[in-house]
């Protein structure tokens, strides 16, 4: 049931989801690994250990160090991490570049994990709370009204980073070099969601188990087993009422058109970032490990302020489209929390001290950016 729910767990934001060193990184000798994706030529090798306990031979040649990268990003979120890419490769070329595959050309958006873990392929572009079915903690996030709004998102991301990349590297075998804000979801729907009554009998597309169990504590019915790229055709079909998705989305895949109300909360969030085979991660020279972990540090950041333009531009194309948008007043949102107490209270219990730990990262951001 997990791994159908892992099916299910995408969140819209892949839509558009969303460039030197000292001489050292332009050396004529370069240190690539098996671990890593590249051509190499007869050259000296030794035996190192990497993680895992596994023996890894590195050889020592002249040739280009390539390191693959995939990701699931289309539209104008492939310039934004073209732009991660261009910056490493402006450091660190020749001695090594990353190659880039975005739009799933290298893997597909649910391989994304077990690829880096696998060495499918060297480092992607990963949201590491659509696998929750791999791991619980990773769909921590997801909880409802978890935080207020997109600032106070952004303020909690250099705190849940060493959290999430723990998962990783104690779990999944990879090294979270970045990491950065993916907005929040809102309400499209076909009629107006103003109270708690609103929610009552709506047929909602879910995109996440966590998202299902929101729906239903507000009084909905989850629809589950399409993934968000049905949204269009369960709407216009009229199989759900609304669909929760990001404002994107909305607008990227014409959603407005079949749909005429949106409620505008931040109902629930999500994270994404740059994530790197540890066995790669752990053959790459220091200065190159530096550049890395520095370009992606910056990308993100960058991102995490794009997004609130982008925010910004999301909300005024969908009024343009004529889409009737409802801001949700803090103590009606209140009692759409309040409603969601019992998910809170199992997710809780699960996760113990990381999810107190993420709650306490969360509620001082809130604090932070309260809602006016």
């Amino acid at each position: 049931m997990k791994k159908h729910w892992l099916l299910l767990s995408v969140l819209v934001l892949v839509v558009a989801l969303f460039g030197s060193l000292v001489s050292a990184c332009g050396e004529d000798e370069a240190t690539t690994t098996t671990a890593a994706a590249t051509a190499t030529t007869a050259g000296g090798a030794t035996d190192t250990t990497a993680a895992g306990g596994e023996s890894t031979t590195v050889v020592t040649t002249g040739e280009t160090v390539v390191l693959k990268m995939a990701s699931a990003a289309t539209g104008n979120y492939v310039d934004i991490e073209q732009e991660f890419v261009d910056a490493f490769n402006a450091r660190c070329a020749p001695a090594y570049v990353i190659e880039f595959y975005p739009s799933e050309q290298m893997l597909g958006f649910f391989e994304m994990l077990d690829g880096i873990r696998t060495n499918a392929c060297d480092l992607a572009a990963l949201t590491p709370n659509f696998y929750s079915a791999d791991d619980e903690r990773l769909g921590v996030v997801e909880l409802p009204f978890l935080l207020n709004n997109l600032q106070a998102h952004i303020a909690a991301i250099p705190k849940l980073m060493p959290l999430y990349g723990g998962i990783l590297e104690e779990k999944f075998n990879q090294k979270l070099v970045g990491l950065h804000n993916y907005t929040g979801m809102a309400l499209l729907s076909k009629k107006p969601v103003k109270t708690l009554d609103d929610w009552k009998g709506l047929l909602v597309q879910s995109l996440s188990p966590i998202t299902a169990d929101m729906l239903a504590s507000l009084g909905a019915s989850p629809v589950t087993g399409q993934p968000y790229t049905e949204g269009y055709s369960l709407l216009e079909k009229g199989t759900v009422d609304a669909v929760i998705n990001a404002p994107a989305s909305m607008r990227i895949f014409s959603l407005t058109d079949v749909a005429k109300y949106c409620t505008w909360a931040y109902m629930t969030p999500a994270v994404h970032g740059y994530s790197v085979n540890l066995d790669v991660w752990n053959s790459l020279p220091p200065d190159i490990q530096t550049a890395l972990s520095e370009e992606a540090v910056k990308n993100s950041a960058y991102i995490d302020e794009w997004m609130v333009d982008e925010w910004e531009r999301d909300k005024a194309a969908i009024l343009e489209a004529g889409v009737e948008i409802y801001e949700v007043p803090q103590d009606e949102l209140d009692k759409w929390k309040a409603a969601c107490q019992p998910v809170w209270d199992e997710q809780m219990a699960k996760l113990g001290e990381f999810g107190q730990q993420v709650k306490a990262i969360c509620d001082e951001a809130n604090a932070q950016y309260p809602n006016q």
